[in-house]
C-alpha cells in the first residue's frame, strides 16, 4: 500500500466527510460552504479595518459591512446562492471603487474569485468555475514566486533576516537559527527558508496549472498555508486561500475544516502575535 493510499482516507474524512458526500446534493453544499467561507474572510478583513474608521465620517461602512455579513448564511441555500453573493459583490463595489489603489493582493484575489460564481448557474456543481479558480491560484502562486525572485530579497535571505529581528512575535520564529550579525549577511538558514519559500510557491503553482487534484496534494498545500499564516501574522489570506482550493479541488469543506477557519478568522482580528504573546507571556 502506497502512503497516499494509507492516509487518503484520514484526509477525506476530514476535508470531507465522505458520509455526507455522497450524494450530488451534499457536495454542492459542502462547496457553497467554501464559498461562504471565503466570503466570511472579506468580512473579517474589512471588520479590522474598522477599529481605525472615524466615524464622524458617516456609519456608511459599517452597514455595508453588516449587510455583507448578513448574506452570509444564505450562500448556504442552493436557492438562495447566487442571490446572496451579488448582493454581497454590490455591497462590496463601493469599497473597491474608493479605494481600488491601495487594496491588499487578498482582497484582489477575492475579487477575481467571489463575483466570477455569478456567471454559472450552480457555481458549486460546475467543473469550470473550479478549474477557473485552479488557475487563478496557480498563476496567483507564480506571480509570488516570481516578484521574489525579482526583488532577490528572499534568494539572499534579507527579508527572511530582517524579520527575523524587526518582524511581529512570530515573524521572529527564526531568529534562534542565526546571530545579529545576519543583518548585514544574512546566513546559511535564513537563506535556506527563503530559498525554500519561493521553491514551494512555484512547485504549488506549478502543480495547480498542471491540473494536479490529489488529495494528498490538497492536505498539504493547507498545511504550509497554515504554517504561513501563522509566520506572516496574516491568517485571513490563508483561510480565503483554504476555501478556494476546496472548491479548485472539487472536494467542498468539511464543517469541521469550516470549524478551525473561523476560530483563525477570530483569532487574527487580533493577529496571531498577539494571541501568542498574551497566552505565553
Amino acid at each position: 500500500m502506497t502512503l497516499q493510499a494509507a492516509i487518503t482516507p484520514t484526509i477525506t474524512g476530514f476535508l470531507w466527510p465522505s458520509g455526507e458526500a455522497a450524494t450530488r446534493d451534499s457536495s454542492g453544499k459542502f462547496n457553497r460552504l467554501a464559498l461562504m467561507t471565503a466570503m466570511m474572510s472579506v468580512v473579517f478583513e474589512k471588520s479590522t479595518k474598522l477599529a481605525r474608521y472615524n466615524f464622524d465620517e458617516g456609519y456608511e461602512p459599517v452597514i455595508m459591512l453588516a449587510g455583507m455579513a448578513a448574506t452570509l448564511p444564505f450562500v448556504l441555500f442552493e436557492k438562495y446562492s447566487r442571490i446572496a453573493i451579488l448582493l454581497f459583490v454590490l455591497l462590496l463595489a463601493p469599497t473597491v471603487y474608493t479605494s481600488w489603489a491601495t487594496y491588499a493582493n487578498h482582497s484582489w484575489l477575492a475579487l477575481w474569485a467571489i463575483p466570477v460564481a455569478l456567471l454559472f448557474s450552480k457555481f458549486w456543481d460546475d467543473p469550470l468555475y473550479a478549474n477557473y479558480l485552479r488557475v487563478t491560484l496557480g498563476v496567483v502562486m507564480l506571480a509570488a514566486f516570481s516578484q521574489k525572485v525579482l526583488a532577490g530579497t528572499y534568494w539572499d535571505g534579507s527579508y527572511i533576516a530582517y524579520l527575523s529581528y524587526y518582524g511581529s512575535h512570530t515573524e521572529r520564529m527564526f531568529q534562534f537559527l542565526c546571530t545579529d550579525a545576519t543583518l548585514q549577511v544574512p546566513c546559511g538558514w535564513h537563506r535556506f527558508i527563503g530559498i525554500f519559500i519561493m521553491g514551494w510557491q512555484f512547485a504549488v503553482g506549478a502543480l495547480l496549472l498542471a491540473g494536479v487534484r490529489s488529495l494528498l496534494f490538497l492536505f498539504v498545500e493547507i498545511s504550509f498555508l497554515l504554517g504561513a499564516g501563522v509566520y506572516a501574522d496574516e491568517m485571513n489570506f490563508q483561510v480565503l486561500n483554504i476555501a478556494l482550493l476546496c472548491i479548485a479541488f472539487r472536494v467542498g469543506m468539511s464543517y469541521r475544516l469550516f470549524s478551525i477557519c473561523v476560530i483563525l478568522l477570530v483569532i487574527d482580528l487580533h493577529g496571531i502575535g498577539e494571541f501568542v504573546e498574551h497566552v505565553f507571556w
